[in-house]
């Protein structure tokens, strides 16, 4: 199924966020704290076999981790940005750094945030990238996205 970009599939519908992390404990507290504050939310307990699902639910977001079992966040990020390029993809890990970071960027994530994370920042990361998807009718692959003054 060809990307149809973010809420053009479910534009009357809640935003749908697919969250990958091998932590359920994690991907539990994420999934609780999005459906609060108005995600429809599916996760993924690795970066095996998301690919595949992602052509039957396309979400308006990805939160994923770098690091998992199998296939990480860094080398499904250039499949993902290939499937899904209007898809915002926020990148999280708890071993990151600047050069984490630059590579992640490069590598199509439109966000990138070390754990531990204020949940507070990534709801404000998640509504603004998903707004400014909605909202942007052409978007590229390389979109620097401004959340709070913060350039990435």
């Amino acid at each position: 199924m060809a990307d149809q970009g973010p809420s053009k599939l479910n534009r009357d519908l809640q935003p749908r966020v697919m969250i990958v992390d091998d932590d359920a404990e994690m991907r539990a507290l994420l999934r609780d704290v999005l459906e609060r504050d108005g995600f429809h939310v599916h996760e993924h307990s690795s970066g095996d076999g998301l690919l595949p699902l992602l052509e039957d639910w396309i979400p308006d977001a990805i939160v994923l981790d770098k690091e998992m079992a199998g296939s990480n966040g860094l080398d499904l990020l250039p499949d993902i940005r290939r499937r899904l390029p209007h898809t915002p993809v926020v990148l999280v890990t708890a071993f990151g750094g600047a050069d984490v970071e630059a590579e992640a960027l490069r590598l199509g994530a439109a966000y990138y945030m070390d754990k531990p994370f204020r949940v507070a920042r990534l709801l404000e990361v998640l509504w603004a990238v998903v707004s400014q998807a909605t909202e942007a009718s052409d978007l590229s692959a390389g979109r620097i996205w401004v959340v709070n003054g913060d350039r990435t």
